[in-house]
């Protein structure tokens, strides 16, 4: 009797530890990494679609990077896709991570997420040139010359889609974003003497 009591003290204080608790648990962190490091949500697809629904819905208001859905998939396109491991350098990548983590802090995240770079995502003259050859092709002769007028504009406030106006860099980006889907209109709106940003 005693030897039947035992062994079944034995399973029963055994059999909690075999199951799948500790089996998770010792899964949980196998990459080794901080999950606060990465997006709590997954991370987001590189393609143009997924990073804007991302940034949109992560950057509003006073952090909003696009006056519109439409308008940042024709921003996007400009951008060279990159790697989703990437966390700087001018690259829809990079872009997407920052757009990621923005949802927990948009006031740091968003400008890197949007279409600057803002230093992190590329400086916001690499941004600006990269989209500019896209929906603005001839405003400038080249990319030298682009990065070289770029280096001229304001570039001390931090951009948001609500830079309409003002001697700035921020209100030519905003004014690029736009020309992606009316060229005609604010193509000449980037250029160093073009209201609303700026010149007679």
């Amino acid at each position: 009797m005693l030897p039947r009591r035992l062994a079944l003290a034995v399973v029963l204080v055994f059999t909690p530890t075999c199951g799948g608790g500790g089996g998770s648990s010792e899964s949980a962190d196998s990459s080794g990494s901080s999950a606060a490091s990465e997006p709590t949500g997954g991370p987001t697809a590189l393609d143009c679609k997924s990073y804007c629904a991302t940034i949109t819905n992560n950057c509003s208001s006073a952090n909003a990077q696009y006056a519109s859905l439409q308008q940042c998939q024709s921003t996007c396109a400009a951008f060279e896709i990159g790697s989703e491991t990437d966390r700087d350098g001018n690259t829809l990548g990079c872009r997407v991570y920052h757009a990621d983590v923005a949802a927990g802090e948009p006031g740091m995240h968003c400008t890197h997420a949007g279409p600057g770079g803002a230093g992190q995502c590329g400086s916001n003259c690499e941004g600006f040139c990269t989209i500019a050859a896209l929906a603005c092709p001839g405003s400038f002769a080249d990319d030298a010359a682009c990065m070289t007028a770029c280096a001229a504009y304001d570039d001390g406030e931090p951009f948001d889609a609500g830079d309409l106006a003002g001697d700035s860099l921020a209100c030519r980006l905003y004014h690029l974003t736009v020309a992606t889907e009316a060229p005609d209109i604010h193509c000449p709106h980037i250029l160093p003497d073009s209201p609303p940003c700026g010149g007679a």
